[in-house]
């Protein structure tokens, strides 16, 4: 009786690694469409993300305001997509809507782009850390960073 053939492991990897040196070793010099050049930021398209405009980490002076703005491109949505802006890990801000914190929502129909807004009103100590803002929209969601830095107030 015949013994069955079998594919040698090492042979298997060998042809994994040639096919892996040939992608590394382009000679055009450019980098594949998923590699990205030291220090270079990934640019979110519709495919891999919802943000049009990320809010950025920001530096507040204590007793003034600051704000942060992200837009959301939903022409590939079928429903209106919800925001989340969050302190920490967990701490969800929508609750605390008041005298302190300031949630704006507009939508412009030409483009198709909601524009979502938190505004801290007085800046305190407390506000400083790091924040996330979330977009859901049914089976897609997106998240960004940015850290807020309080300084005192400038002497005159």
């Amino acid at each position: 009786m015949p013994e069955p053939t079998t594919t040698d492991n090492k042979e298997r990897d060998s042809e994994e690694e040639d096919t892996l040196s040939a992608v590394d070793n382009d000679p055009s010099g450019e980098l594949p469409p998923d590699d990205l050049a030291p220090g270079e930021q990934r640019e979110m398209s519709e495919q891999s993300g919802m943000f049009v405009l990320r809010p950025e980490s920001a530096t507040a002076v204590k007793g003034k305001d600051v704000s942060f703005v992200a837009k959301v491109d939903s022409k590939a949505m079928l429903r209106k997509p919800s925001m989340k802006w969050l302190k920490g890990k967990w701490c969800d801000l929508g609750s605390k809507a008041g005298k302190h914190l300031a949630f704006k929502e507009t939508y412009d129909r030409n483009t198709k782009i909601y524009t979502y807004e938190m505004s801290i009103i007085k800046v305190v100590d407390a506000d400083a850390g790091n924040y996330r803002c979330e977009v859901t929209s049914k089976d897609k969601v997106d998240s960004c960073f940015f850290d807020i830095t309080v300084e005192g107030r400038p002497r005159l």
